[in-house]
């Protein structure tokens, strides 16, 4: 009887931990299944940790205003961030810890090409939707194609078009390639060479190296086969410190303002670190601070508004990369509006071929390699005070940025061939 009494004893003590378990077990689920969170893998640490931080922002001003419109059909939406290091390896198993731990139901990341190819396969391992918002490698939706992978920013092929375009009428013809050694220099520099035979029929190539990424610090070598090689231009698919090194060191050893360097990238801290050195930089990208629309000088109002007061000048305003990826993100959550779940089969049938009206022109998302088709944009920077970091919440930060004249380039101009070479699936 006792022994009967001990074991009924045990049974209901078991039934009372379980139904404990349970009562706060099922909360957390509701809590759960009420938010859709998106993983994303960008670098945090390293020389190119500032890039997270700028991306990370227009992700959450993105993400507010969702929410504040009622989220993704009545849910909620957050970020869980993991350090990619900008290495692949590290950005696949954090992206498993996410997947399998945090139970994301979308990864994203704008940043090394390296890390998006990565990140394509472990899309395609465990069925989840990847938006990609900034690595421009053509290469990540051509033969590295996954079909669970949008990529809502410009390519190489985009960029380096744009800029082949916008020479056109500059009086430049001998050009000297210096690129990154690895997979989006080299989509940068092939996109260059090809594309200004294109449009500039008697330019030269007259010279091309590829250092290897955040490794030089002397480009003093590079500068001089420039100079002996009679260069009038310089195209660079260089990056952060080497970006800064580069021009610096150039500069100083005669390739002088108005001597130009055309760039993939124009942002607050090379910028700031170039001073004077960086006028006369020709860039292009998806967005600009100075398109003109009523869209687009609402979002800068209201980015302005909520971090004018930040510490650090670099998302003070929504510029090139961080503005793109805004728009990116905007158009990605109306596709999930109409699919209507982040189902990834849902995903795929709604964002193929859908159109979003963006603040900077007609984003179009292609079919058959998740690529946005998009127009681009090219501008110089100028000398001189500019309407944005011209000293007027800081005294301190000041420093030379694209002047107001822009050139559009439609979309049909600058897009990459859909052939079946770059990927199987396009006709």
């Amino acid at each position: 009887m006792e022994k009967i009494s001990m074991r009924a004893i045990g049974i209901h003590f078991f039934c009372f931990v379980l139904m404990v378990i349970l009562l706060l077990w099922i909360p957390l689920r509701a809590i759960s299944a009420d938010t859709i969170k998106i993983g994303v893998l960008e670098a945090l640490s390293g020389p190119q940790e500032y890039t997270g931080r700028f991306w990370l922002a227009g992700l959450q001003f993105a993400i507010d205003e969702q929410n504040a419109k009622g989220g993704l059909f009545g849910k909620k939406i957050e970020y869980i961030s993991e350090d990619s290091e900008w290495k692949p390896d590290v950005a696949n198993r954090k992206a498993r810890k996410l997947i399998m731990e945090d139970r994301v139901d979308i990864l994203a990341s704008a940043g090394a090409s390296a890390v998006s190819i990565a990140l394509n396969k472990a899309a395609t391992s465990y069925k989840k939707p990847f938006i990609l918002y900034g690595a421009n490698a053509d290469d990540i939706m051509g033969r590295e194609f996954s079909p669970y992978a949008f990529r809502v920013c410009q390519n190489a092929h985009n960029i380096y078009t744009a800029l082949a375009l916008s020479m056109v009428n500059k009086p430049y013809r001998r050009f000297y390639i210096v690129a990154p050694d690895n997979v989006v220099g080299y989509s940068f520099s092939n996109t260059f060479k090809e594309q200004i035979k294109i449009h500039v029929p008697d330019a030269k190539i007259v010279g091309e190296d590829y250092p290897p990424l955040f490794t030089v610090k002397d480009f003093g070598s590079y500068t001089l086969k420039i100079i002996a090689a009679k260069a009038d231009a310089v195209t660079l698919g260089l990056f952060g410190p080497d970006l800064i090194n580069m021009i610096k060191q150039s500069r100083a050893m005669g390739l002088k303002v108005p001597f130009p360097f055309l760039t993939h990238i124009a942002e607050p801290y090379p910028m700031y670190e170039l001073k004077e050195d960086g006028v006369g930089l020709y860039s292009a990208g998806a967005y600009s601070l100075n398109v003109k629309t009523p869209e687009n000088q609402e979002m800068i109002k209201r980015f302005h508004e909520k971090h004018k007061n930040d510490k650090d000048f670099l998302t003070w305003w929504p510029f090139g990369y961080c503005g793109q990826g805004i728009i990116g993100w905007r158009m990605t959550f109306a596709a999930l509006e109409k699919a209507g779940s982040v189902d990834p089969e849902k995903v795929i049938e709604a964002f193929e071929g859908f159109q979003y009206n963006s603040a900077v022109g007609l984003w179009t998302m292609r079919k058959c390699d998740h690529q946005v088709i998009l127009p681009m944009y090219g501008g110089v920077t100028v000398a001189g005070s500019n309407p944005f970091y011209n000293g007027s919440i800081r005294p301190e930060v000041k420093f030379p940025w694209e002047g107001p004249n822009i050139e559009m380039f439609p979309p049909d101009k600058v897009a990459l061939p859909a052939t079946r070479d770059y990927n199987p699936r396009c006709p």
